[in-house]
């Protein structure tokens, strides 16, 4: 049987790092030389580290931040560190999904990074579902996409609105014919490149792609072929399906392990408890939010696909979904701390919770927003709702006496929807709410 292999087995050890006193600038040189999307910042006096990630560049420079700004001004999270003898079993009960990097240590001594990258590449295809396709994945990962003739400063604006690390360029027919990603990002702000200059000066292309009938192993192995941290799937006619990036694929490891754990309990009956109750935890954790402890996006993507297929059934059942955005949570977050903007995250979800039925279904749906399921609810009934929630949360007295509003857009689902209408009038509704001044209830648009 394999043995379960330990953090600092899979990890980079070879660690580019900078001081806390040192410049963004200085930062993004060292990054743009190694060809590396992060790096390690070490704070001397307080013995901690953070990582300066690709996704925060993108924010410093949406905002302005000037580049000769020193890194301990700036809002950069501690890393979190694993020791370097963990296995990956018990990394995996660390991992909250959005730790994207963290540090390995060895007596409060930086010996190296793992990702999710270097999870998946120690994925044994050998465990994982030989007949599932990528197809079966793709709908909840669409893609991000635009034309080549708009500027590179849309295309960053893009990928921070939609929270993404790449932006697929595409022809009229949908195909693919480019990809920017945060280590183009990288380059361009190093060499201060026009932003104004349409994307296609920057895009890489030829884009390699995958169809969406390849299976999860092949997918895996074509990650570690290529050394690609996404796969663009298309379907027959090579027009863009969506992005699985390792965090994605990420999710099929559970079987793996489940697998292990079996092999392991049939020789000690004790360590076969311990591990099966960390598999029983882990299974919870992957339904619920890191943060919020409610239930995640892929939860509710699951839970709202069973409402859907029980209506197509019986349309007997009715339901209505509500999208909530915190109003400014990034000026709250920049002014005053993650800390601060993570209280308030687990306030909100505390006052939808408890305002909610036991058969309603709140979600974090990810960064600042929320979703809501309302079973047997109209569409004037779900609008009442929301403006009962929006009132609660407006008249509640949050840390340091702040005061909190959230903007919400509300659908219903009808007799000729799917998911993805459903959510394309859900988000246009609180888009309009956002525009209208924050802090309102709006309607879809049918």
């Amino acid at each position: 049987m394999k043995t379960i292999p330990s953090v600092y087995e899979i990890a980079v050890t070879d660690v580019i790092t900078v001081d806390m006193d040192k410049t963004l600038n200085e930062a993004i040189e060292r990054m743009a030389l190694s060809n590396l999307r992060t790096i390690v910042i070490i704070n001397q006096e307080e013995n901690t580290f953070h990582i300066l990630t690709t996704v925060m560049l993108l924010n410093f420079k949406i905002f302005n931040i000037d580049k000769s700004t020193p890194l301990k001004d700036l809002s950069i999270p501690q890393a979190k560190e694993l020791d370097k003898n963990l296995n990956l079993l018990t990394v995996l009960n660390y991992i909250d999904f959005s730790d994207e990097y963290m540090v390995i240590t060895d007596k409060n001594k930086l010996v190296g990074i793992v990702s999710y990258t270097d999870i998946v590449n120690n994925i044994d295809p050998q465990f994982l579902m030989e007949k599932q396709t990528i197809f079966s994945l793709i709908h909840q990962y669409k893609a991000v996409t635009t034309q080549k003739e708009n500027s590179t400063f849309k295309v960053i604006s893009l990928m921070k609105d939609y929270n993404s690390d790449s932006v697929v360029i595409v022809d009229e027919k949908q195909n693919p014919i480019g990809i920017f990603t945060t280590k183009d990002f990288i380059h361009i702000i190093h060499n201060d490149y026009d932003l104004e200059k349409p994307v296609s000066n920057y895009m890489n292309s030829p884009v390699e792609t995958l169809s969406d009938d390849t299976t999860i192993a092949e997918a895996i192995n074509f990650i570690k072929m290529k050394h690609y941290k996404r796969i663009v799937v298309v379907n027959k006619k090579n027009q863009v399906m969506g992005i699985i990036t390792q965090k994605e694929l990420l999710r099929v490891v559970y079987s793996k392990w489940v697998e292990i754990i079996k092999e392991e309990g049939a020789k000690i009956s004790k360590t076969n408890e311990q591990l099966l109750k960390a598999t029983n935890e882990l299974k919870e954790k992957v339904s619920l939010d890191y943060l919020t402890k409610i239930y995640n996006r892929n939860k509710f993507e699951e839970l709202l696909d069973l409402y859907i297929s029980n209506y197509k059934k019986d349309q007997k059942v009715p339901f209505s979904l509500l999208m909530i955005d915190i109003d400014n949570f990034k000026l709250l977050n920049d002014t005053f701390g993650h800390l601060f903007g993570d209280n308030i995250l687990k306030e909100i979800s505390k006052i939808l919770t408890s305002s909610s039925r036991n058969s309603d279904v709140v979600a974090r749906w990810g960064g600042e927003e929320f979703v809501i399921i309302l079973p047997n609810t109209t569409l004037k009934q779900a609008v009442a709702v929301a403006g009962k929630l929006k009132t609660k949360i407006e008249k509640h007295q949050f840390e340091n006496e702040h005061k909190i509003t959230c903007s919400f857009g509300v659908a219903h689902f009808n007799n000729t929807d799917n998911k993805t209408e459903l959510f394309r009038r859900a988000d246009e509704a609180l888009y309009k709410a956002k525009k209208s001044g924050k802090n309102r209830v709006e309607v879809e648009q049918l």
